[in-house]
């Protein structure tokens, strides 16, 4: 394996050839025989968070969120992974695929030993803060790192072009492109076929210890639930972070909402154990409550963070067709009963 190395820089360099269409926080740009991935910084718009230089596709790869297998998976690579934080949090995983990558602990402080030990050429990681410790552990080991932020990406499509990312590391940018162009193509096709959703209202969340956490409209829920011709209450809300309420305030605003998504809970019976006010909402009375938990395994580990990042056109059909009343071929999301 061969690469140029990591340049960590405060400003934005020329770019050459971009092969990306500048909606995702990074850019992919091919100078002669070399490769360089620009990373942007997710909380200090337009900063350059990180610069890699290759001139050779990566062999052994090591992954610190099952968000980058679905990625992955979806690419043909799977061979390359060497090791993964949690491999029984992972879904797309065989069970050959499973005895033979490592588990590198938990993904907030996985093992430098066990990394060391496997040798990678890469470790991908993900940075859930300014000032994330793990990223210059390992670096401290000789290893070069690449951080896939794409969870901080606030609009479905945005947060599915990281694909592109995994395409130039693995040497399948043309295979990677192909894929998102397919993605991006069937989103915008489901998007404009939405309007029988409209004037259906949306609740989603459930409240936790007092607190019931809702999407903005400036979010990735937010974003697809405007495709989705939903109304929800908070859509002209541009924030780009949840939305702290109050049981009141979410009675207020939701006690009539239509259908609601995207609680943790897998029955209606669960979901009045955790708070006896869930069963005042409209959508609870009407069964019209679904998680998104159709794709999963017993261990937990559930497709819709990896297949459903890669594929957000999936999610907006479900979306669609809940708002619809027509639940025959949900992908991602299962009602509660």
């Amino acid at each position: 394996m061969c690469w140029f190395g990591l340049v960590c820089v405060a400003c934005q360099p020329t770019t050459n050839t971009s092969i990306t269409d500048n909606t995702a926080g990074f850019t992919i740009d091919i100078h002669n025989d070399s490769t360089t991935i620009t990373i942007y910084s997710p909380w200090q718009k337009g900063k350059v968070m990180q610069q890699l230089a290759f001139n050779q596709a990566y062999e052994r790869i090591v992954c610190t969120s099952a968000t980058h297998m679905g990625f992955i998976s979806e690419l043909g690579m799977m061979d390359k992974v060497v090791g993964v934080c949690r491999p029984n949090r992972v879904y797309n995983l065989s069970e050959e695929e499973r005895e033979r990558i490592t588990d590198i602990g938990d993904d907030m402080q996985p093992s430098m030993e066990k990394i060391l030990l496997l040798n990678p050429d890469l470790v991908i990681l993900y940075t859930y803060a300014q000032g994330d410790p793990i990223p210059a552990q390992v670096e401290a080991l000789g290893v070069p790192i690449l951080y896939c932020n794409e969870w901080t990406e606030t609009t479905p499509l945005a947060r599915a072009e990281w694909i592109r990312l995994f395409g130039a590391i693995f040497g399948c940018s043309t295979k990677a492109d192909s894929i998102f162009a397919s993605v991006k193509d069937a989103y915008e096709a489901k998007r404009l076929s939405g309007e029988e959703a409209k004037g259906r209202s949306i609740l989603s969340g459930m409240s936790w210890r007092g607190t019931w956490y809702v999407p903005a409209g400036g979010t990735f829920m937010g974003n697809l639930f405007c495709d989705a011709e939903a109304q929800y209450r908070y859509a002209d809300n541009p924030s780009t972070s949840s939305i702290p309420l109050t049981m009141e305030q979410a009675l207020q605003d939701f006690a009539e909402a239509d259908v609601w998504v995207g609680c943790n809970a897998s029955s209606l019976e669960e979901l009045r154990c955790i708070d006896e006010k869930h069963t005042w909402f409209k959508s609870y009375q009407t069964g019209q409550v679904y998680n998104f938990y159709r794709r999963t395994l017993p261990s937990g580990a559930n497709d819709f963070w990896e297949s459903g990042t890669v594929h957000p056109e999936r999610i907006l059909q479900d979306l669609q067709s809940i708002l619809q009343g027509d639940t025959s071929a949900l992908y991602y999301a299962a009602p509660l009963y």
